[in-house]
């Protein structure tokens, strides 16, 4: 399986970035109101594609895809990962301004967890408890994480 190359993460995060502040923006947690602002700054993108073309292709599928509320597909595994990504970090983005959510809990498919770099991840630990992400991070997963949620914590839910 092909992965994002460095070059690519750095445009994904930036992209979240831009895609979380128009959201925030929006007030509501809308997947299209983050993948136009996502897909202007770059961020979709198909792994390793190093010169672009796949990339700027998948992003225009991606919006068309949303615009007609289209169920992520079984059959195109990176139209799938960035329609998954537009429905999680815009609502990520929202809880950016809820004072009770404190981080993401990574639910990884049981497939993924088979990769040990998948594993240690899951069990990363950044002082909230295993697998629990700050809620001002900006996670970009490797396409072996397909199907990963993020789940809403709490300071309710940290065990002290």
């Amino acid at each position: 399986m092909a992965a994002f190359r460095a070059r690519q993460v750095a445009c994904i995060r930036d992209a979240i970035a831009a895609g979380r502040r128009a959201v925030r923006a929006h007030g509501d947690a809308d997947p299209v109101v983050f993948a136009r602002a996502f897909v202007e700054a770059g961020g979709a993108q198909v792994p390793g594609d190093r010169q672009g073309d796949a990339s700027r292709a998948l992003g225009e599928r991606l919006l068309a895809a949303l615009a007609r509320g289209q169920r992520p597909p079984g059959d195109d595994a990176d139209l799938a990962r960035e329609m998954q990504r537009a429905d999680n970090e815009s609502r990520w983005a929202m809880a950016l301004d809820d004072e009770h959510v404190v981080g993401f809990l990574l639910d990884l498919p049981e497939a993924a967890l088979e990769q040990p770099t998948v594993e240690a991840l899951a069990h990363q630990s950044q002082g909230l408890g295993p697998g629990v992400f700050r809620k001002a991070d900006i996670l970009v997963l490797q396409p072996e994480c397909d199907g990963a949620r993020f789940i809403p914590v709490t300071e309710h839910d940290i065990e002290c």
